[in-house]
Parts: structure tokens; sequence; C-alpha cells
């Protein structure tokens, strides 16, 4: 099962991937405990790849992850793959794959879309509802960083 959302920022690529930047921390996703950053590469093709660690945690439950971010600065788009690397033990059978991407529009506006997929049957239903709501958070959060970028110019 996969599940998609979509949304269309009115602010311009790059200042809505500086906004992405400066997620965290926050208070709205505070169970983010700890990002950094581990790799970083020039690629031949004029694109640049990041590989970010992402530690979770929400009481007993915690999660370590991957983040494989490729920017394209001149095709204007980023692109993330997360990969679960590791679990808390309540819940052994925890997989998925999350990918995002932003691509500018126009120079005013920015795409983003975000894909789960291959996660464990079990968490369906309350996957769902966590997904959306995650979702939207995550939208109003780059949107504010977006605002103070605009405001600090």
């Amino acid at each position: 099962m996969q599940i998609h959302s979509e949304y269309t920022f009115n602010f311009d690529w790059e200042t809505v991937v500086k906004g992405f930047w400066r997620k965290y921390p926050c208070k709205e996703f505070d169970f983010i405990k700890f990002n950094q950053v581990v790799d970083m590469m020039l690629n031949d093709n004029n694109t640049m790849s990041i590989k970010r660690i992402v530690y979770a945690r929400k009481f007993m439950v915690w999660c370590l992850t991957l983040e494989e971010i490729t920017f394209d600065i001149e095709n204007r788009s980023m692109e993330m793959q997360t990969k679960l690397l590791k679990a808390c033990k309540y819940y052994p059978n925890l997989s998925g794959d999350e990918s995002i991407i932003y691509k500018a529009i126009d120079d005013q506006k920015t795409h983003y879309s975000k894909l789960l997929s291959n996660f464990h049957q079990t968490f369906v239903s309350k996957l769902i509802s966590q997904f959306n709501s995650s979702f939207k958070k995550g939208v109003e959060v780059v949107e504010a960083r977006c605002r103070e970028l605009q405001s600090n110019q």
C-alpha cells in the first residue's frame, strides 16, 4: 500500500529548500531528537548528494533513519529517500520507505510531493492518520521558515 500527498508552496524553490533544511529543531516535531549530515558529495552531473542520520523518539518508541538527499540545482529539484535503519524492540516489524520531492514549478511556486510505501500492514490505519497530520505539520513548519527567510531579506 502507498500513501501520497502533494502541496504547492507559494515560494521559489530556493526559499523552500532553505526552509526544509531549517525544519528541525522545532516544537511541532519535538520527537526528532537528532539529525546529522554524515556524508556530502558533489557528483559529476552537477548534483549534490547528502546523507543524514535522523533519530526520533517519542516515549519508549524510537527509530533511526537514513535520509539520502539529492539536490539538482540546474533543474531546481530536491529528492529525498528515507530508509529505516533500526527501530525499538516494541515494533520489530516496523518497515517502510519515504520519498519526498521538491520541484520548482516556476520562479514563485514549488511543488512538494511525499510518498510512503512498503510499510507493514498492521500500521495502515494509524499510519494514514499520522501521515496526514505529519504532512500538514511539515508543510506549516516549512512555510513558517520560508516566511522568516523572506522577512530577513
